[in-house]
């Protein structure tokens, strides 16, 4: 039955009568007809209608259900939560809420069930009356099986490194949380060690013997580690040839004890293939005895005990004290310079490309600061910017490089003919997306420079949105409503539900290079890799979204992509970054202007 339209004027009150009438008749019969629960309540909690549906899932008449308040229905268990979601719709704090709860069947049985409520409201505004949509979770579909399969999954991809299926970085923090905290004791500063260790010449395997080889030694080595460690400790593996062991209940002799069956294991040969290698481990060793630390401040300082031990010629083991201190002070003055560097000129943007795996046009340019130190030389941008983020500094290092990219992408537009469509994207900060008036400056800063908002795509990272994921989403939405792009940064190396995922206004998923480089190979775990890239595919298809892969270094990993049907490719393959000037000559053509 179509649904009574209603956008031409009627053309007398019978008509619009009869047009009303059918349209009543319509939402009846789809209210009436639906196979899931709904009812409707008043603002007091009472029920007003509900459907059959509801009344067979619920067990109770229409008549028995108008005598009782909706929240009487509840598990006492559940009974606060869902009261106050309630009391949030009725404020207007919420406009709906979601969540899985149990209700009690007259016999006292306990009933799962996920529970939609919305809330309708006058032409003031004011509330009018809430409608509850109910889903019987008793029996699960295959389709609700295989999602909350594939959410787990992505909980597991994003708590362990895709190379060695080591622990990592998120998964590591939230151990060492605990373990701080005392454990099951609870006695809030609690007892252990970590060990931070990096392999020594790791490098010179990947530039000799290839990546394939060096994947395969991080793989052994991580294996070798874990046989080190007791019940209850963690081997996590925190970024390229770096792994952290985490020591519950230990002290630094313990520590050390590890530290040295450590070097024991490693040395033994690695084989490679056809290849046989030795490696070893420079270690820095931070304990926590009982006293007040925070887990980055132990990680801090066992990575200060191991680039003091690589200073002394490496392959060795160092235990912090406080002498290493001075790589603080260091650090605050690096901080000082990086406050003036805007000012003096010392940041540059770099650009670079990535293009459509569909015909290999170059679609867009990512822009990347660089810092240039009159006395260090160039300083790694994930040092100096993961300083600004610690410092408050990213703001205004964050609006520098937003301005800076429009600006240059402006430019690149009037005066290139290459450039017509070209768009620019620039990565936001987890700070900056909590910075009051972000999206009026975003848009302040386009009008400026006369771009399209369409034009600027802004990269966050799934960390950006675990923290408040509703206060996230209604910046992006803000976002969106002036048509900038909204990309997800390194997905699958934090964890995003799915739910939250459905609710941001996003227009892409970048897939993280770890996946990317996960496809080289051949091998068991490069099949591995591309089921990973393969279901993130899938998941962004299921969402609407386009699919970047990130990273790419070899042709192999470019031509696995386009398989897998990823839309865009950026990485070292196509181009490093590159200044205005080298990205113009090589990407963008003559001028349009001559």
């Amino acid at each position: 039955m179509p649904i009574p339209p209603l956008l031409a004027p009627p053309h007398s009150t019978d008509e619009l009568l009869r047009t009303l009438q059918q349209r009543e008749e319509w939402f009846r019969a789809v209210f009436e007809g639906s196979a899931m629960g709904i009812a409707v309540v008043d603002m007091e909690g009472r029920f007003i209608d509900a459907n059959a549906a509801f009344q067979r899932i619920i067990g109770r008449g229409a008549d028995e259900l108008r005598r009782i308040p909706f929240h009487s229905l509840n598990h006492p268990d559940d009974h606060a939560h869902e009261a106050l979601q309630f009391r949030r719709l009725v404020s207007g704090e919420l406009s709906s809420y979601q969540l899985e709860k149990r209700y009690l069947r007259p016999d006292g049985t306990e009933l799962p069930v996920r529970l939609t409520t919305s809330v309708v409201r006058d032409g003031d505004g004011r509330p009018r009356f809430g409608v509850i949509m109910v889903d019987d979770l008793t029996h699960r579909t295959r389709a609700e099986e295989e999602r909350e399969a594939l959410e787990e999954r992505l909980r597991h991809l994003a708590l362990h490194d895709p190379l060695t299926g080591l622990p990592n970085r998120v998964l590591l923090a939230e151990r060492m949380h605990a373990a701080l905290d005392g454990g099951d004791e609870g006695e809030g500063c609690g007892t252990c060690a970590v060990l931070f260790l990096d392999l020594d010449r790791f490098k010179n395997v990947n530039d000799s013997l290839g990546h394939g080889v060096g994947d395969e030694l991080l793989r052994q080595v991580a294996l070798r580690l874990a046989a080190c460690a007791r019940p209850g400790d963690t081997v996590a593996r925190f970024g390229g040839d770096e792994f952290i062991i985490l020591l519950r209940g230990a002290g630094r002799e313990q520590a050390l004890q590890v530290a040295a069956q450590v070097r024991e294991v490693l040395a033994a040969p690695l084989e490679l293939g056809s290849y046989r290698t030795y490696t070893t481990a420079t270690v820095g060793i931070a304990v926590a005895d009982g006293t007040a630390i925070s887990s980055d401040e132990l990680l801090r300082n066992a990575d200060m005990a191991m680039y003091y031990a690589k200073a002394g010629g490496g392959t060795r083991c160092a235990v912090f004290d406080r002498s290493m201190h001075r790589a603080v002070l260091e650090r605050l003055g690096l901080e000082t310079d990086l406050r003036a560097a805007l000012s003096r000129g010392e940041l540059r943007l770099f650009f670079q490309p990535i293009v459509s795996l569909e015909n290999g046009a170059v679609v867009a340019a990512e822009a990347l600061a660089r810092w240039e130190h009159p006395v260090h030389g160039r300083v790694p941008p994930d040092r100096f910017i993961t300083l600004a983020e610690d410092t408050g500094l990213i703001a205004s290092l964050g609006a520098w490089v937003l301005n800076e990219a429009a600006r240059q992408l402006a430019e690149w537009r009037a005066t290139l003919a290459g450039a017509a469509a070209l768009e620019v994207s620039v990565n936001l900060s987890p700070r900056q997306l909590k910075e009051p008036g972000l999206v009026e400056a975003v848009a302040a800063t386009l009008g400026e420079h006369g771009l399209p908002a369409a034009a600027l795509k802004l990269e966050l990272t799934e960390s950006s949105l675990v923290e408040d994921s509703a206060a996230a989403a209604g910046v992006l939405r803000a976002l969106k409503k002036r048509e900038v792009q909204v990309y997800l940064d390194d997905f699958g190396t934090g964890y995003s539900s799915l739910s939250t995922l459905h609710r941001l206004p996003l227009d892409a998923l970048k897939i993280d290079r770890s996946f990317v480089a996960g496809m080289d190979g051949g091998t068991t775990g490069a099949h591995k890799g591309a089921e990973i890239v393969r279901t993130i595919v899938s998941l962004a298809r299921s969402l609407g979204v386009r699919v970047v892969g990130e990273g790419v270094e070899t042709s192999e990993q470019l031509a696995a992509l386009r398989a897998l049907g990823c839309d865009f490719a950026q990485g070292y393959l196509i181009s490093p970054p590159l200044p205005p000037d080298e990205f113009a000559a090589a990407f963008l053509g003559a001028p349009a202007v001559p």
